[in-house]
């Protein structure tokens, strides 16, 4: 029974965590500016740095091919906000986001998760 009860409070304290982390980065990429401009390259560089101190956690329990897609789009925006490339900066935002709502969907509870 402790046992059990070990593994349920892992599985919610990975649950918040998980679920804290996909808030906070949604928060940050829709702080961004809307445009590449010089007021872009900051905010970026710090959602990227915030993922990196976290993939390696979240990746007990997150498929590697969301840690990466999370990754890439966490780069190419960066790169895109050097840059000043208006248009692969709206898509990487969005993609962004996507992945990261991918992420959170994945960890939910739901019968589908288990099964």
């Amino acid at each position: 029974m402790a046992l059990l009860a070990l593994l349920l409070g892992a599985l919610i304290c990975n649950f918040v965590y998980v679920n804290r982390t996909a808030d906070r980065l949604l928060e940050m990429v829709d702080a961004l500016p809307s445009s590449p401009d010089e007021s872009a390259l900051a905010p970026a560089e710090e959602l990227s740095a915030f993922w990196d101190e976290r993939t390696d956690t979240i990746g007990f329990s997150v498929g590697y091919t969301v840690l990466d897609r999370i990754s890439e789009q966490a780069a190419t925006l960066v790169t895109t906000a050097k840059y000043h490339n208006f248009f692969d900066y709206q898509l990487a935002k969005e993609l962004l986001r996507d992945a990261i709502r991918d992420m959170r969907r994945l960890e939910q509870f739901s019968v589908g998760n288990l099964l």
